[in-house]
């Protein structure tokens, strides 16, 4: 089969099984199915998740489970962020706060959890259970701290990783190690496993925060400098403060400490971002990521499955 072939339909199998899992009494929280569905965008981590599997030789079908399960807390993840950033939309489509509200999407997210965790205990699983219970803690820890600190100007890149390890780390890591434990694999392969997911999670969120100032647009789906008209103090952002002379390391906290940032701000921070050439260091660095991450995927025989990772890994060098 095709590897786009393939991809579609996993995606299929994935969305039926989120539809077996999230069970509905109430005409809103059908609607809310409904829109967790229709939005998932490109299922990124379950898929992942499959493809180790397969590469690992786990031949079963409860990787359909596992990866509906990360999709969820990544979806309940969503739904809570959107609260919080007063987004009014998502992936192109009307939020969920701004159809339903704040409180429906709130306790909406934490009815995902909660179908998700109720399908995790079912597996029968003690390592997946703690697993997936760790990557929730880490979530909300994480959402703890980037609301503290996300627009505050001393923010620094250790602040910054830890906000994406809980945020988007920790869940890759928890999908590439539950392929492992399906597969009963080693436990010293179980924590390379995790390892490379975790790796894989801070490069594909700082390649997303780089999307946002050099790639945003109608191909992507992501509104351009919306992390930076929002105030959001971002991997690039980071990047170019760490190496700013004083003058612009002003220059540039002034954009951000201002109440709203229009257009001839948008010039002001692109600019400087050229003039210490953030694009090209960030381009390097994803490169040098990608092709650690290769590495560890070449120490298994070549398969379709990971033929088709390898071929996602490298759009994230692209910026």
């Amino acid at each position: 089969m095709k590897r786009n072939g393939l991809k579609d339909l996993l995606v299929r199998k994935f969305d039926k099984k989120l539809k077996e899992i999230i069970d509905e009494d109430l005409k809103i929280l059908a609607e809310i199915k409904e829109y967790t569905i229709r939005s998932g965008g490109k299922r990124i981590r379950p898929i992942l998740h499959y493809c180790l599997c397969r590469i690992l030789g786990y031949k079963g079908e409860k990787y359909a489970d596992v990866g509906a399960i990360a999709e969820l807390i990544h979806s309940a993840s969503l739904l809570h962020d959107d609260v919080v950033d007063e987004a009014q939309t998502r992936r192109g489509m009307p939020s969920v706060p701004s159809q339903f509200g704040n409180k429906t999407s709130i306790l909406a997210g934490d009815y995902l959890l909660a179908c998700g965790i109720d399908h995790l205990n079912g597996l029968g699983s003690p390592d997946l259970m703690d697993l997936f219970t760790t990557v929730i803690k880490d979530l909300s820890v994480s959402e703890l701290i980037q609301m503290q600190w996300e627009k505050n100007p001393k923010i620094t890149l250790d602040i910054y990783n830890k906000v994406v390890y809980g945020k988007t780390a920790s869940l890759f890591g928890a999908v590439s190690e539950g392929a492992g434990i399906l597969a009963d694999v080693p436990k010293k392969t179980r924590k390379k496993l995790h390892e490379f997911g975790i790796r894989l999670g801070f490069l594909f969120q700082k390649q997303d925060d780089a999307i946002d100032y050099f790639q945003a647009g109608d191909q992507t789906g992501k509104i351009p400098l919306k992390d930076f008209r929002n105030g959001l103090y971002t991997y690039p952002v980071l990047r170019l403060l760490a190496i700013a002379d004083k003058n612009d390391k002003k220059l540039a906290h002034s954009l951000f400490a201002k109440d709203e940032r229009n257009s001839q701000d948008d010039l002001v921070i692109l600019s400087l971002l050229n003039r210490y050439n953030i694009r090209k260091s960030l381009n390097e660095e994803f490169v040098a990521d990608v092709e650690e991450l290769l590495g560890f995927l070449k120490s298994y025989p070549e398969s379709n499955e990971g033929n088709l990772v390898q071929e996602q890994f490298r759009k994230l060098t692209e910026v």
